[in-house]
């Protein structure tokens, strides 16, 4: 039954695949214009980090379950409009990685300059190992049904609803529970990671 389950999970993700490495290079690519940019400009790096910012005040102190919590539902949020508003021509998701990545370029230059390679490793590796290639699936589920989106608009043969259902199905199966994992990983994992390479 399990191995069944899983040979359906990578037929999906094949099926996903040209979508799959779209995001996965569009991520890298703005996390690299991302660092560059704020190197040159620190302005930029002040404004693109001034919400994040405001979030960790926001949290902070709180007690550990309720920051898991958090994470969890915010990536879980994010995971979901990517996927849903992705059937307008798959413009949402992309948007979502490019920002995300940019993101990520901006705080791997700030970390990395100001506290260590070491540091930044350790912050984002536990978690993002799996909280990362959960994010590509749910946008490339979005860009997909957007792709279904505008075969239909050009009269193509086209079938949004069953790429909707597809990827919602995938999505309360695999990526809300993954997405749950990560953030536990996040919250009581990294944090230990970092204190032990003594940053």
């Amino acid at each position: 039954m399990s191995e069944n389950r899983f040979k359906l999970v990578k037929e999906y993700l094949q099926h996903l695949n040209a979508q799959i490495l779209i995001m996965i290079a569009l991520f890298f690519i703005s996390a690299i214009l991302g660092y560059i940019y704020s190197a040159a400009s620190p302005e930029f790096a002040t404004e693109a980090l001034g919400g994040l910012e405001e979030i960790v005040e926001m949290i902070e102190g709180l007690h550990p379950i309720i920051i898991m919590l958090f994470i969890f539902f915010n990536n879980a949020f994010v995971a979901l409009i990517a996927l849903l508003l992705g059937i307008a021509f798959g413009i949402i998701p992309l948007i979502i990685i490019a920002y995300n990545g940019i993101i990520l370029g901006v705080v791997a230059r700030l970390v990395a300059e100001e506290i260590g390679l070491t540091f930044l490793l350790a912050g984002i590796l536990p978690h993002g190992v799996i909280e990362l290639p959960v994010v590509f699936i749910s946008a490339a589920i979005g860009l997909k049904i957007g792709q279904e989106t505008l075969n239909a608009v050009l009269g193509k043969e086209a079938n949004i609803k069953n790429e909707l259902d597809r990827g919602l199905r995938f999505y309360i199966k695999w990526i809300v529970p993954l997405l749950f994992i990560a953030a536990f990983i996040e919250t009581f994992i990294t944090p230990l990671l970092i204190y032990a390479v003594g940053v």
